[in-house]
């Protein structure tokens, strides 16, 4: 077993090249501030600066349309749902009334998913996810919090691959899904494995770690050095920030 980890290749850009400690507090910063836009049209314009960062982070498109696919799948709902209960005018579709207000907010929460959805994937698709938690180490994020996020991100790998060897063995079996009994015992009883399996790595693992001293201190190779182009980049993006939201509490109001 190897505790290596592994990552997509990360695109080389000024973003990547940004220090890690800079990036995450501007994206922590972005995101909190996206997430109390008022108006659907300063979320969109948001989607628009999310996507321009994308741009310039050189992240492939096949990599984050598939993503940001998923993050609007998980919000079309408020689309569907808030003009169908939302109050206003709007149109009538037989007894259907769908109100205006309603879609547009409805809009507003698609475009302020996208836009943060966005901005997380230019945070890990610009630094590897242990060189980020370090940074968060850095910026005062409690060692053993870090730790724990560290090890999880490595065994969700360790789960998968876990996952695909005991899907192969059942299909070799000449196991095939199916809805009756034998396949939910079936699946019931590789799921039980899965669990024992990863219960008995964890503690030959946390025995292993016990015996080389680990005390739930964070350490890390990671080394951060602060340039000039770090804090203009961070304040070119706090000031589209400011702006942005000037926008919508003031004009937009």
């Amino acid at each position: 077993m190897t505790l290596a980890f592994r990552h997509r290749p990360v695109p080389p850009s000024p973003l990547a090249r940004w220090d890690g400690r800079w990036k995450l507090a501007a994206v922590l910063l972005v995101v909190g501030g996206i997430a109390t836009l008022n108006h659907a049209a300063a979320a969109a314009v948001a989607v628009l600066l999310g996507l321009a960062g994308a741009v310039v982070a050189r992240l492939p498109i096949g990599w984050v349309l598939p993503r940001l696919a998923i993050v609007a799948l998980a919000t079309f709902p408020f689309v569907v749902v808030l003009p169908l209960t939302l109050d206003g005018p709007g149109w009538s579709l037989g007894p259907v009334h769908v109100s205006e207000r309603g879609l547009v907010a409805g809009m507003g929460v698609l475009c302020r998913a996208l836009a943060i959805g966005c901005w997380a994937l230019v945070l890990v698709g610009t630094a590897p996810l242990p060189a980020t938690l370090a940074a968060a180490h850095r910026l005062k994020l409690p060692g053993r919090i870090v730790q724990v996020m560290v090890l999880t991100y490595r065994y969700a790998f360790l789960l998968a691959d876990e996952y695909r060897r005991l899907r192969i063995a059942m299909r070799t079996r000449g196991y095939r899904v199916g809805g009756n009994r034998h396949s939910y015992r079936a699946l019931g009883h590789a799921t039980g494995a899965l669990l024992v399996r990863s219960a008995d790595r964890a503690e030959i693992v946390a025995a292993a770690m016990r015996t080389r001293g680990f005390d739930g201190t964070f350490h890390t190779l990671s080394t951060f050095r602060t340039t000039a182009g770090d804090m203009i980049i961070f304040a070119a993006v706090v000031a589209a920030l400011i702006a942005l939201l000037l926008w919508d509490r003031w004009v937009l109001a």
